[in-house]
């Protein structure tokens, strides 16, 4: 082998993983700036309203109607990555600001999943989250073991049934990313343009942020996987902040380093509905 120093090259390119939480999410533009501190809104479709007979005879009965609308909310986050290096022979400060720029967009979606599913966001609980003991299990029993698991089939329509039951328009199924396969496999969901798609039309996005847990934080057991269910989900992000702003500002003399971050703030949300089920991904055989 001939001992010759190697050359930097450039990177390969990379294409960002698709079918997760932000190909499901709507993006609404930020109104001003107080969403940064997180937001409250008033639901459309978790009232079902209700209905009455042939009202000729007494067309002045009494309907009843809900007091009030529900308020659900959402706390805000940050994620960050960065670029720690050495400065002799290092890029200059464009090319140190792109690549910590470029590490936070690739690196995003994964870090905003996985406080989606968890909640955790350093020493802080963020909410809405998914594994949460708020949501309902739909498996027979509070606390499911592999046993109780339903398989995949039984566990999208459970999460569709109590969907439909509770709330008037289309919802999104959460998964860990290791049930994909198990979901295609089984003809459960579809590609529908840039979103995955159930029969009934609900999306799915599959989390590679995710540590595969249930509402009381445990993980699931081998075999199986925590799938939710919520209401329409909304993304509000604002632009990449770089920290510090310029390379003089985040160089360390005694170290000779320097330290630039790229961070984005952001607020998840989701209507009214948050149900969760452990499913069995092992299909059985054909007779």
């Amino acid at each position: 082998m001939p001992m010759c120093p190697k050359p930097i090259v450039d990177a390969p390119t990379v294409e960002p993983a698709e079918y997760g939480l932000f190909s499901v999410a709507q993006r609404p533009a930020p109104e001003g700036a107080h969403w940064r501190c997180g937001v409250r809104w008033e639901p459309y479709a978790c009232d079902a309203g209700d209905a009455y007979g042939d009202q000729c005879d007494d067309p002045e009965q009494e309907k009843s109607i809900r007091d009030g609308v529900p308020l659900a909310e959402a706390d805000s986050f940050s994620v960050h990555d960065g670029y720690l290096c050495r400065l002799p022979g290092r890029p200059d400060e464009a090319e140190i600001r792109d690549r910590a720029e470029t590490q936070l967009k690739l690196g995003e979606q994964r870090l905003v999943e996985r406080v989606v599913w968890t909640g955790e966001a350093g020493t802080q609980t963020v909410d809405p989250h998914l594994a949460d003991p708020a949501a309902v299990v739909l498996n027979a029993v509070p606390v499911p073991t592999a046993a109780d698991a339903l398989s995949l089939p039984a566990a999208i329509a459970a999460l569709e049934a109590y969907l439909g039951a509770n709330y008037g328009g289309r919802g999104v199924i959460h998964a860990p990313r290791l049930a994909a396969a198990h979901i295609a496999h089984a003809q459960l969901a579809a590609p529908a343009g840039a979103t995955i798609r159930t029969l009934l039309g609900n999306a799915i996005a599959f989390y590679s942020g995710s540590p595969n847990t249930g509402p009381d934080g445990s993980t699931a057991p081998a075999g199986t996987a925590w799938l939710y269910v919520t209401g329409a989900v909304f993304i509000r992000s604002g632009p990449a902040l770089i920290i510090p702003n310029a390379v003089e500002a985040g160089f360390n003399r005694a170290t000779n380093e320097v330290l630039m971050i790229a961070e984005r703030e952001y607020v998840v949300g989701w209507d009214c509905v948050h149900a969760a089920v452990l499913a069995d991904l092992d299909l059985p055989e054909p007779a």
